[in-house]
């Protein structure tokens, strides 16, 4: 085994804002673990779950919780509600971090926090996107939901919505709806679902928005 210095670890991997104990692997073959839980206990570094960490600074960066969502529990993207409010879909301003994932329904509190993962059939697992965040000086991508993505991810989840008054409170922005969303492409995503009752919701909020 070997012994880093902090500084030296720091060095390495800084840039990348959040790491896995796979990715130092890749780097030192013969790194000693037991400096994660020093550094950690000095505050240098935080365990987010599992074998993922991040540098402090990290915490600091906005957005920040793009990046986490991603990769502590991948495959993974973020939508529903959080990718709404991220395109101004929707006003409300949300605490948690939602995103979709193939893996089983989960919940996470990290970093003060909480993770939510909604799990999603395979074959509707995709009508995501890249978007750029800078962490410590360098570009990261994240995968967000389409905004098209995003508003069939919140009405298939959330099969409660089934009423112009349901669908009412949910408050789109109706000049975001008309002006930003792609309802051709948002038809075409809709048909790969193939569910009745999502069609039934879809169509009352174009109904509403006069869509």
């Amino acid at each position: 085994m070997i012994n880093l210095s902090f500084i030296q670890f720091k060095e390495a991997l800084f840039q990348q804002g959040l790491f896995s104990i796979d990715h130092i692997r890749l780097l030192y073959p013969a790194f000693n673990t037991d400096n994660l839980l020093n550094w950690q206990k000095a505050g240098y570094i935080i365990k987010l779950r599992n074998k993922w960490y991040c540098f402090k600074e990290l915490l600091m960066v906005t957005d920040h919780h793009y990046l986490i969502a991603n990769n502590i529990y991948a495959p993974s993207y973020i939508s529903h509600q959080e990718a709404l409010m991220f395109y101004g879909i929707i006003p409300e301003h949300i605490v948690d971090s939602v995103s979709i994932t193939t893996k089983k329904t989960a919940i996470f509190e990290v970093a003060n926090r909480t993770y939510r993962y909604y799990s999603i059939c395979p074959k509707y697992f995709f009508g995501y996107e890249f978007k750029e965040m800078a962490v410590n000086g360098i570009k990261r991508n994240f995968l967000i939901a389409d905004r098209e993505k995003a508003i069939l991810d919140l009405l298939y989840l959330y099969d409660f919505y089934k009423t112009e008054q349901d669908i009412s409170e949910l408050r789109f922005n109706e000049l975001v709806l008309e002006n930003e969303v792609n309802w051709g492409k948002l038809d075409a995503y809709l048909s790969k679902f193939n569910i009745k009752t999502l069609t039934n919701r879809v169509n009352l909020l174009k109904k509403i928005n006069n869509i």
